[in-house]
């Protein structure tokens, strides 16, 4: 009989640092993209399908959001009462970043989406899930 491997649930600081360095949030071996913007459908390591349906990704969608905005929200308020820069010379540097931003933390904000789901449901940790 084919003896199973347990996997071992990683706790919540290294599934974190597994989604800060792009690598899948449960074995930590294989690398979530493959390209800019083209994410690999499943890891090489453990097989782990990084899409589950359909819009699964929509939930980093909120993440790359909510962090735009906490981080355009306290440029904004140290630049206006801060330094004194008046609304005009505030806007279009805080456009740019609106603009750049997101894209440039799209990759991070799917793997913080992988990693959080991976930590909260423990059917990919379960040794008889596929």
């Amino acid at each position: 009989m084919k003896e199973q491997q347990v996997r071992e649930r990683p706790d919540f600081t290294t599934i974190l640092n597994r989604s800060l360095r792009l690598r899948c949030p449960r074995c930590g071996g294989g690398k979530l993209f493959r390209g800019c913007f083209r994410m690999n459908a499943e890891c090489p390591s453990c097989r782990l399908h990084y899409e589950r349906a359909p819009g699964y990704f929509l939930g980093s969608m909120y993440i790359n959001y909510g962090l735009t905005t906490l981080l355009m929200t306290v440029a904004y308020l140290s630049l206006v009462f801060g330094a004194r820069w008046s609304n005009r010379d505030v806007v279009w540097p805080l456009l740019a970043f609106v603009v750049v931003f997101p894209v440039v933390i799209f990759r991070h904000a799917r793997s913080l989406w992988l990693g959080m789901d991976c930590y909260f449901d423990r059917t990919d940790f379960d040794p008889d899930s596929p």
